[in-house]
């Protein structure tokens, strides 16, 4: 069994259709409604996720400000983040937070499923 996935979205459908996708093909799957939330439902975890999907674009705490954030815990630090923006230079936002790939939404579900086994740890 691998570690949970961390959904990271301001916008519920597509965060619930997410997860509902994720779930389908086997993952286990938390979410969260901006970085502050995320940050939250890490604190409370009691696994830590191999993988957070990360909108960039969320009012509270966006998704840098939560990447920074995430990064300054060292049992945090390592978990593998994948961005997921609309934004046309989602690939030069993803190298700023380390980030160990991104994807352009709207994503089709092979290329979403195909991202996350590359990239999940545990």
């Amino acid at each position: 069994m691998s570690r949970p996935l961390l959904v990271v979205d301001d916008d519920a459908d597509l965060r619930e259709a997410l997860e509902e996708v994720l779930r389908d093909a086997g993952y286990t799957v938390l979410g969260a409604s901006n970085g502050k939330h995320a940050l939250e439902v890490l604190g409370a975890a009691t696994e830590l996720p191999g993988l957070v999907l990360l909108d960039m674009m969320m009012p509270v705490m966006d998704g840098g400000a939560f990447a920074r954030a995430m990064r300054q815990v060292p049992p945090w630090r390592d978990i593998p983040v994948l961005v997921f923006s609309a934004s046309a230079n989602a690939r030069q936002v993803a190298d700023e937070i380390g980030a160990c790939g991104h994807l352009r939404k709207p994503v089709d579900v092979e290329t979403l499923l195909d991202a996350v086994s590359r990239h999940l740890t545990g």
